[in-house]
This record gives structure tokens, sequence and C-alpha cells, in this order.
């Protein structure tokens, strides 16, 4: 059985120069003196069967996994274009060339027996006018036309059938490299999903912390990231030049490089250890830079931080005031200026810090005031799960095309006990989204 395959056009496509074609013929054929109908019935059961597999090639737009569609389609172009040529002259009919179309369309389809069968459609399309006008059938040199005809028209059906079966061989071994392409990134993203901070009631710091990393790719360059250190804990936030798998192994990396300097308390330190280790994965031909913001908050709630050219973080403060952690350091892996300050502050009971990445800005129509308007709704909730709920709601409802990424963290509030003593309320945290 002749079966369709998904590297050709639709059969409508197919069959619509066909159609056009005889029904041009048609019309010279009546309108210019030097052509002639010489058959009334067969011409006219021409256009009538033309008009037939017209219609039918349409039911494949409704019933497109149908398999008969094909194969009936060229058996009535092949009996089309039989009835045109016997209605038009028979021998002598300039419109014998038309069964080209139905031939090629027969010999790019799957199997080989297609060349056979357009070696089939060939002679009926030569033999035609004998048994439809005996009367006035054309002379032996016919069936010398009908041997060259097949012939030529068959070897020309086996060159396209084989450069068909060498294109399918090449789509299908392109889609096998593309599925293996894409388990291998499906992989690698739920690899990086794992390496995102699960919650945890053991960080040993009155805080709350939730973040969010939804990647514009199946893999990103952007990552956030918390952990205990001797005296409090550490956060991270990176965003990695480019996007797609090369940006997300640059990422776990700076991200291990993080971790490992967990015993070191002075974040700029991290940010050169992390820096140092993008320095020895390069060569002087790939410059790729990471922006970066790390952070140590200590039990009692001092904080430190450093910044290589992030500059997108902020202390949402209990009276609600929005104080930008700015720093005019450069991003890690620049080559430049290996140099990073640190900078302290105080976490207050209650206040919020919150970085983003980039990204985020494209929520916001890339206004310079995005940092206001991720504050504003910081104020109407600060309880970090629900700051990070809220921007991940709006990533999926804005358009963007950059990673987005948001950790918040906030130190808990102090209650107070009666008798007049003072406790921290009890650690929240919040899952990597």
């Amino acid at each position: 059985m002749i079966r369709p395959t998904s590297v050709i056009e639709s059969p409508l496509v197919r069959q619509s120069p066909l159609s056009a074609l005889v029904v041009i013929g048609a019309l010279l054929t009546v309108l210019l003196p030097s052509l002639e109908v010489s058959a009334d019935g067969p011409f006219l059961a021409s256009l009538v069967c033309t008009a037939v597999a017209t219609l039918f090639s349409a039911l494949a737009l409704v019933f497109p996994r149908s398999s008969a569609i094909v194969p009936v389609l060229l058996v009535l172009d092949f009996v089309a274009i039989a009835l045109f040529r016997t209605g038009t002259g028979s021998g002598s009919s300039v419109f014998t060339s038309l069964v080209v179309l139905p031939v090629v369309w027969c010999a790019s389809l799957e199997g080989r027996r297609t060349v056979l069968f357009a070696a089939l459609g060939v002679t009926l399309v030569i033999l035609a006018p004998y048994a439809l006008t005996p009367t006035n059938a054309p002379g032996t040199s016919e069936l010398v036309r009908l041997g060259i005809t097949v012939v030529v028209f068959g070897t020309v059906a086996a060159i396209v059938q084989e450069l068909s079966r060498r294109g399918r061989l090449n789509v299908r071994a392109a889609r096998l490299g593309e599925a293996r392409i894409r388990a291998e990134i499906d992989r690698a993203a739920t690899v990086q999903r794992s390496l995102l901070p699960a919650a945890t009631d053991h960080l040993g710091s009155n805080v709350a912390v939730a973040g969010a990393c939804l990647p514009a790719k199946t893999v990103g360059g952007d990552f956030f990231d918390w952990y205990t250190t001797s005296s409090g804990i550490a956060v991270s936030l990176g965003d990695v030049m480019g996007k797609g798998v090369g940006a997300g192994l640059i990422a776990a990396a700076v991200r291990a490089t993080l971790r490992s300097a967990r015993a070191v308390d002075d974040p700029s330190e991290a940010l050169l250890r992390a820096s140092d280790g993008l320095a020895a994965e390069s060569n002087d031909n790939d410059v790729t830079f990471t922006t970066l913001f790390h952070a140590r908050i200590s039990d009692g709630g001092t904080l430190r931080w450093a910044d290589a050219g992030h500059g997108l973080s902020f202390v949402l403060r209990g009276d609600g005031r929005a104080e930008r952690l700015r720093s005019t350091d450069l991003p890690l892996g620049m080559g430049l200026r290996d140099e990073w300050a640190t900078t302290e502050g105080f976490l207050e009971p209650g206040d919020l810090l919150i970085s983003f990445s980039d990204g985020v800005l494209d929520l916001f129509g890339g206004r310079e005031d995005t940092v206001d308007a991720v504050a504003e709704l910081a104020r109407a909730d600060s309880d970090p799960s629900a700051v990070v709920a809220a921007l991940s709601e709006r990533a999926r409802e804005v358009p963007h095309e950059d990673d987005v990424t948001v950790i918040a963290i906030r130190r808990e509030p102090v209650s107070v006990m009666p008798g007049g003593a003072t406790a921290a309320a009890s650690p929240v945290f919040g899952t990597a989204t």
C-alpha cells in the first residue's frame, strides 16, 4: 500500500497544480483553433474526474491520518490524464506531459513499489485511446512511444524515489538527534532544579526564606541559593550572561564555588573564589560574565554583602522604607578588576531582603523604578513566600525573554512573651519553585 509521509505537503497542495493545469488545458483546447476536442465523452469525463479528485483531496484536511486518500487520488489523477489525453487528440495530444505530476508525486512516497505504480499509471495514459476510442486509435508508432515514455518516466520515478528515501532517512535521523538533545536538556534541567535549595527547618536563624527561578528556556543561567554558615546563613543570587545549557553549567559552577567558601565570613572573598573558578574554566576567546549578589546574615542580624555588577537588591524595612543595596563593582569573569567590596549593615526584626535578576525588569516594562514596584508588592504582604509567589504569577502573565529569578529573606519579628520576655517568631521557610 502506498502511504503518505510527513515529509510531503498535504494532498490538497499536491493536487491543486494538476487540477489547475487540466482546467487551463481545457480552456485552451476550447478557445484555440489549433487545438481540438477529438472525443467529447472522454474530454468531459476528464474534467469530472479532476473535480472529484480535487474535492477528495480536501478530505485530507478532515481526515489527515487516513492512508487511503493519496492512493485513491493518484488513481484518479492517472485516469483523468488518460481521459484528457484521449479527448484532446490521443496520440497527438499536447497534454501527455501532464503525467509527470502524478509520477513525481507517486515516486516521492515511501516504498519502492511506488516506481512500479507510476510506470503502470504512465502505461494507462498511453494505452487509454485504444480502449476508449478504438475506431480512432493511434497507430503502431504509439506502442513505440509507450516503451520510450515508460522508460523515461520510470527512470524519473526511480530517481525521485531514491532522493525521497534519502530525504526521509535524513529527516528521521535529525528527529532522533533532536529527541536525544531534548532528552539531555530535560535531564540537565532536572539536575539544575535539584541544585536549588529546598525547604528546610535547620538553618538555625530566625528568618523566613523563599525563592523562585523561572528560566526562559528549559535550562537557564540564573540561580539562587541559601545555606547555613557557622555564624548564620548565606544567600546568593546570580545571573550568567546568556541562556541555555552553557549558561546553566556556568551557573552550577559558580554556585558550587560559593558553597565551597562556606567557612569564609567575608562575602567579597567568596566572590573572589567564584571568579577564580570562572577564570580557570574560560579561555581567551570565550568571555562569559556573571552578575552576582552574595550576602551573609548572622544570627544576631548583621548583614554583610558584596555585589558583583548585579545591583538589583534592596532591604524593605519594617516601617516600609526601601533601601537600595548599591555597588559599582564589576561582574565576575570580566577580567578587568577582580576586587569586590564587602558592605556591612543590619537586619532588624521584620526587615525583608529581596534580590532579583534582570528578567524581573521585563515584567514591569523595563522600567528603572522596578525596585520600587517590587517593594510595593512586598509592602502588600512581606511574607517571603507571598513576594515570590506574586512575582512568579506576574512572570506567567507577562511575556518575557529573560530568566526570572527572585529570592526573599525576612528576619522574623520579635514577639513579646508573657512576663516581658521576648522571642523571635518561629522560622518559616519557603520552597524553591
